[in-house]
C-alpha cells in the first residue's frame, strides 16, 4: 500500500513536466536501503516531511526548509565519510536538488 506522501505526490498536476515522481519515490527508497546509516536517516526524515507536506500538517515554506536544512547537513557529512559513502551522500543531494527544489517545489 502506498505511503500518504507517494498517494499525494501521484496526484499531483505536473502539466510542464517537472516533477520526476518516479525519481523521488526511488530516491527515498534508494536512501533508505543505503549501508549508510547516515543516509538511511536522511531518507527517513524526507518521507516523513513529505508525509507532513501530504497531510498539510506543515507549509510549503517549513518543508522547504526542512529539506534544505537536510541537504545542508548531508553535504556537511558528506566531507567527513569515505568515498563509498562519500558517493552516497552525494547522490541524495543531487536528487533532491533535482526532484525537490527543481520539481516539487515548483508545484506547491
Amino acid at each position: 500500500m502506498p505511503e500518504q506522501w507517494e498517494v499525494f505526490v501521484d496526484h499531483l498536476k505536473d502539466s510542464a513536466g517537472l516533477l520526476a515522481k518516479e525519481e523521488l519515490k526511488r530516491l527515498i527508497t534508494d536512501a533508505k536501503g543505503d549501508s549508510s546509516q547516515f543516509i538511511q536517516k536522511q531518507g527517513m526524515k524526507l518521507e516523513r516531511y513529505l508525509n507532513q507536506l501530504a497531510a498539510a500538517e506543515i507549509t510549503k515554506e517549513t518543508f522547504e526548509g526542512y529539506v534544505e536544512d537536510l541537504r545542508a547537513l548531508t553535504e556537511m557529512q558528506s566531507l567527513k565519510m569515505r568515498v563509498a559513502a562519500k558517493a552516497s551522500a552525494q547522490r541524495f543531494c543531487k536528487g533532491i536538488e533535482e526532484t525537490i527544489f527543481n520539481g516539487l517545489i515548483e508545484l506547491l
